[in-house]
Order: structure tokens, then sequence, then C-alpha cells
């Protein structure tokens, strides 16, 4: 009688027993992958890293708040999302990193020589790898910088956090001197167009009408006197005088209504000359730093046992596999045999 021999087969009993019969071999291996990623792992050279945690300012728009008196409240908010993606792109942008590589001169510490061909690639490659920004859960941002030498990663994070409120106090300036030039010119304007109105307001008064509705109510309360007492001459000159308060009654109410408007108008300019000149100077501080960067006094990476640990895992893994496809392929290469009893 015939009977075939069995075909490949990977269940749980199956590779328990591939394992055991090659438990020296993997013994092996993963000795010698610790032994490896050990010595690795002390190679590496040890990298510090510093964190410098910011909040960014509600940002003030002065080019489009220009006549809004209460636009102060935004120099002393805290921003929100809208705000904190800003600050991440000014972070990002290329001005800064270029600002600091050539203010560190990162192409020496990071041992690059910036005559080389694609000098600055590499040098930004190693700049992204070693320094992140990322927004919080709390709508701040953090700096992290990653160096082997501790205080330089201090000094670099800090000097980013300058950097950044510099360029972005640099930006509002420039609006807000544009703004600030076109404010002043309409504060002249409406300041001419005040005395203008305060000159024929002056005439209408120098005619008699200074306090119209007052006026009018007395004027009426003895007009009204004078004919119950059937007064003649006291009610033509009365009659007289109110012909006088029409004749100028209705542009002491206009030049009236129209100097409190713009009195009210001037006032809101001169808050906001105020704000805008503070902001042209680029005084005001477009961020709040919640924490400073300080050297570390421990190392963050490498993670030795990490890496011992991972690679030595790695390599049992891929030797399992690698042991698993060569018994498939054995067995594929050379069919099972017909066997006789």
């Amino acid at each position: 009688m015939e009977k075939e021999l069995p075909d490949f087969n990977l269940n749980g009993t199956n590779l328990i027993q591939m394992i055991w019969q090659r438990r020296m071999v993997f013994i092996l291996i993963g000795a010698v992958a610790f032994a490896v990623s050990l010595v690795v792992s002390f190679l590496i050279t040890p990298q510090f890293k510093s964190t410098a945690v910011l909040i960014p300012a509600a940002s003030t728009q002065a080019a489009k708040d220009v006549f809004v008196a209460s636009r102060a409240k935004g120099l002393t908010v805290f921003g929100d999302d809208e705000e904190v993606e800003h600050l991440i792109q000014v972070l990002s942008s290329e001005r800064l990193r270029r600002h600091i590589i050539i203010e560190f001169n990162l192409f020496e510490h990071y041992g690059i020589n910036p005559d080389e061909k694609f000098a600055w690639h590499k040098v930004n490659g190693a700049y992204n790898s070693n320094i992140s920004f990322r927004p919080s859960r709390y709508r701040s941002v953090m700096i992290e910088v990653y160096d082997n030498d501790p205080l330089m990663a201090a000094k670099l994070a800090n000097a980013i956090v300058v950097t950044a409120d510099s360029l972005t106090r640099e930006a509002k300036r420039l609006v807000a001197q544009k703004a600030l030039d076109v404010l002043e010119y309409h504060y002249q304007q409406t300041l001419s167009e005040a005395y203008m109105i305060d000159d024929s307001l002056s005439f209408v008064m120098s005619k008699g009408v200074l306090d119209l509705p007052y006026q009018a109510k007395e004027v009426t309360r003895v007009y009204a006197e004078a004919l119950a007492n059937n007064s003649t001459s006291v009610t033509s000159r009365i009659e007289k005088y109110m012909d006088e308060l029409a004749a100028h009654g209705a542009r002491f109410t206009r030049f009236f209504n129209d100097v409190q408007y713009k009195s009210l108008q001037l006032k809101d300019m001169q808050e906001n000359l105020h704000i805008l000149r503070a902001e042209a100077e680029g005084i005001i501080p477009s961020q709040f730093v919640i924490d400073w960067a300080y050297p570390a006094d421990k190392k963050a990476k490498p993670k030795k046992m990490i890496i011992v640990m991972a690679a030595t895992l790695s390599a049992l893994f891929f030797s399992l596999f690698l042991f698993v496809l060569i018994d498939f392929f054995r067995k594929s290469i050379n069919p099972p045999r017909v066997a006789q009893e």
C-alpha cells in the first residue's frame, strides 16, 4: 500500500517544532544581534533636547481694524488656533531657517562644507531632522531642538524664539506703518472739516441762536403770554425774534449735530493713532514665552535599551521568517514522494 509524505504545513505546532529544532541557531542569532546592537548604541552620539513653549498673541490686524476703537484688546490676549498656525508658519519659514543657519554657522556645526554641491540642501536636512515645531492641545507651540551639545540646543531654541518674534513684529510694523500713514491723512482731513464746522456754528451762534430747543420753548411761552395780554408791541418784537430763529435754526441744528459726530470720530481716530504708533515702532511682542529653553543635564536619545531590544527582536523575527521561507521553498522544489509500506 502507498501513502504520501506530509506536505508543507505551517501551524502553531510545526512552528514550535521548527524553533525548537533550530534553538541553538536562534540563540546564536539573538546573542550576536544583542551584542552588535549594544556596541552600536554606545557608538551613537548622544543627543540632548531643549524645549521652548510659546503662546501667540491675538492678531490685531492693524490695516483692517484701523477705525475700530476696541482693537487694542488684541495686544494682551492669547491667540486662537489661527494665530497658532500663523506662528508655526513663521517658525517654518525659509527666512528664519537661513537666519539661524548663518548666525550659528550650522554648516560647520553639522560638518557640512558650504562650498560643496547641494550644501544648503544637506544643512536644511540636518536642520529639519534636529529642529521641529508642533502645536500642543493647549493652543501653544513647542520648539524642540536636539543637539549633541546641550548648551547649543538651548541657544538654538531661544534664538528661534527671538527671531520668530522679530520677524512677526517686523511684518506687523510694516502693515501698521502703512495703516498709520493712511489714518493720519484722514485724521488731518477730518480735523480740517471739524474746524470748518466749528466756524460755521460760531457764525450761526453770533446771530443769537445759542440753544435752539431751549430758546424755542421760552419764546413760545412768552409769545403765548403776550397774546393773552394783547400786548401788540411785545408780540411784534417776539415775532421778529422768532423769524431770526427760524432763519438760522436749521443751520444751527445741522452744524451742532455735525460737531458732535466729528468729535466722536476724532476721538476714535486718536485712540487708533496711539495704538498704531506703538505697533509701527515694533515694540509690541507678538508672542508670550511660557518656557525658555534650558540646557538639558540628561541625554534624550539614543535610548540604548530600546535600540538593543528592537534590534534583537527584529533579528529573531527575521530569522524565523527566513527559516519558514527556506522550509517552504525546499518542500516546493522537492514535492512529497509516494512511499510504499
